[in-house]
């Protein structure tokens, strides 16, 4: 039989576990982690916003700015998108 210790180890194991997946996880991955590098802008549309191709060969939106298609720029984006998309893949 097990001791009441035990399962009272086992419960505030539990709420533990249940807390930090709830509440911490979640917020931890929408803090995001920008990077800076010259990447290459690959597509502009009609507002201004462009989407770039980094040197790792991934599509980041970078906001807007002032170049044109195929120029190569520095800019800052979250690298926490590439670390998503990769997680996304390896669902499939």
């Amino acid at each position: 039989m097990v001791g009441q210790n035990a399962i009272f180890a086992a419960v505030v194991i539990g709420i533990a576990v249940t807390v930090f997946g709830v509440f911490v996880w979640p917020f931890w991955n929408l803090i995001p982690s920008y990077v800076t590098e010259e990447v290459l802008v690959v597509y502009v549309d009609d507002q201004g916003r462009c989407v770039a191709q980094t040197t790792d060969n991934y599509l980041v939106p970078i906001g807007k700015c002032d170049a044109k298609q195929g120029e190569i720029i520095t800019a800052e984006y979250d690298v926490k998108i590439k670390e998503r998309l990769v997680q996304s893949i390896r669902r499939l």
